[in-house]
């Protein structure tokens, strides 16, 4: 089985020349493996290392970890930090690990990476899926969400986001073990948590409102790879966003991998084409949100209630119940044969 560097890094040659964007002291491409990779980083490198030393789930020994940064900016505004470098189109992939969620304005750092890249070269990110980690119970992102941020040039997370991020945080707990994750599909979504602070984020909201603010981490973005990719499509539609997808997976535990590349020429826009895709990608994202009432119940409940019920397993499952109804219909068929015989 694959693992989780070897998905995140399908389409990277590390000889070849990329960006690294904030891995802090995980890199996915480690220099001193012999990796031809730039850093990326709204830190500098002593100032990573200061705050990994004043973190106390940091051990020490990953300290050393933390590579030099090349670049420092946010990351939302990549194109035009490379721009100064004189260095736009001049890299064959950018790798982001768990970083795209975070930034504020999605659609500046998808034409900033665009501009970076060489044609032909690959953007290549793990994102969380929303409802396997502590943004089980947020609203997903819409497009009108990155659109406002992108046309208001926002470079912070803005109250509402803030509100929504802390104020629906959640955990999930395997016995007294709390975490920020579950395996998707894997495991009970009922045994995520809310955090009981609801006074305390709408005291801070209301503080942002009224003055300005320091800059706050958070999941700016709320996403699957249904969601991701409708999103994607519109933006190529609209003119906002020219990446090819060479693929996006489906979710491997809390996360799932994307893969776009810059085109070696502008791609035409095929309206009917679009939204056909875009019917098929909405249909499926109505489902992802509500597949539990309406198709079935999740399959660790199934697997529980099969062995004590098994006739209630099979009519809360239409699934099931179309197959039963089916069995059912050609056994009264057969009595009714044997009757008239």
């Amino acid at each position: 089985m694959a693992s989780r560097l070897d998905l995140l890094l399908k389409h990277v040659t590390p000889t070849a020349c990329g960006i690294e964007i904030a891995p802090y002291f995980n890199p996915a491409l480690p220099k001193r493996a012999g990796c031809n990779v730039r850093i990326f980083d709204v830190f500098d490198t002593e100032t990573l290392r200061a705050r990994a030393r004043e973190n106390s789930f940091i051990p020490d020994s990953r300290i050393a970890e933390i590579e030099a940064v090349d670049f420092v900016g946010d990351a939302c505004r990549i194109g035009a930090v490379l721009d100064r470098e004189g260095l736009l189109g001049s890299f064959d992939h950018i790798v982001s690990s768990h970083n795209f969620e975070h930034l504020a304005n999605p659609i500046l750092f998808l034409q900033g990476a665009a501009q970076a890249l060489k044609p032909g070269g690959v953007l290549s990110m793990a994102i969380p899926d929303g409802r396997a980690c502590f943004d089980h119970f947020r609203v997903p992102t819409r497009l009108g969400d990155w659109l406002l941020a992108y046309h208001t040039d926002r470079d912070k997370p803005d109250p509402v986001t803030l509100f929504d991020a802390y104020g629906y945080r959640s955990f999930y707990w395997r016995a007294a073990e709390r975490s920020e994750a579950s395996g998707f599909l894997t495991e009970d979504p009922a045994r995520f948590r809310p955090e009981e602070d609801l006074q305390a984020q709408y005291d801070a909201f209301v503080t942002r409102l009224a003055a300005p603010y320091d800059y706050t981490d958070a999941h700016c973005s709320v996403l699957f790879p249904e969601l991701f990719e409708l999103h994607l499509r519109e933006l190529h539609h609209l003119g906002l966003v020219d990446f090819e997808i060479l693929e996006i997976a489906p979710t491997q535990g809390h996360e799932f991998f994307v893969h776009l590349r810059k085109p070696l020429a502008p791609a035409p826009r095929d309206a009917a084409d679009f939204y056909r895709r875009r019917a098929v990608l909405l249909r499926a994202v109505a489902l992802r949100l509500g597949e539990t009432p309406f198709m079935s119940r999740p399959r660790w409940e199934i697997a529980e209630h099969d062995a004590r019920h098994p006739l209630r397993a099979r009519l809360l499952n239409p699934r099931r119940l179309l197959a039963q109804l089916r069995l059912w219909n050609r056994q009264r068929r057969q009595r009714r044969r044997a009757r008239r015989g």
